[in-house]
């Protein structure tokens, strides 16, 4: 049974919680995080809070959540190819251009039990960051 849609805040609140437990030099994809949120269908919902924790004032390690298929632009190089390549990650070009990584040789495949999502594990701050 699908788990009810939380609020955007609390959906904020979970995907930064992920953010900040992908551990350096692995990245996790869009999709992984929706199903590790019980919302298998919302990766593009995931894709959106990523790029609002990017522009936050802590925006924690959004670099290394990249789309399902291992894109992580469509061409040339930017800052989310840098930061992943500063930790070690190999960034490749695919046939049309596009930079991508190796999900199976980087990826991290956390279960949903490994990471805490409830709003008891954070800070003042963390709390007022999703609202």
């Amino acid at each position: 049974m699908a788990r009810k849609h939380p609020s955007a805040q609390d959906f904020n609140l979970a995907v930064y919680q992920i953010v900040k437990a992908i551990p350096p030099r692995k990245v996790i994809t869009c999709g992984q995080i929706a199903k590790l949120l019980s919302l298998p269908s919302q990766a593009r919902r995931v894709r959106e809070s990523v790029n609002f924790i990017a522009h936050t004032s802590a925006p924690g390690a959004w670099h290394r959540v990249i789309a399902t298929s291992g894109v992580i632009s469509v061409h040339g190089p930017n800052a989310q190819q840098q930061l992943l390549e500063a930790e070690g990650i190999e960034v490749t070009v695919g046939i049309v251009g596009e930079s991508r990584v190796d999900v199976e040789k980087w990826g991290w495949f956390p279960e949903a039990n490994d990471i805490r999502f409830d709003a008891e594990t954070l800070s003042d701050d963390e709390q007022e960051w999703g609202a």
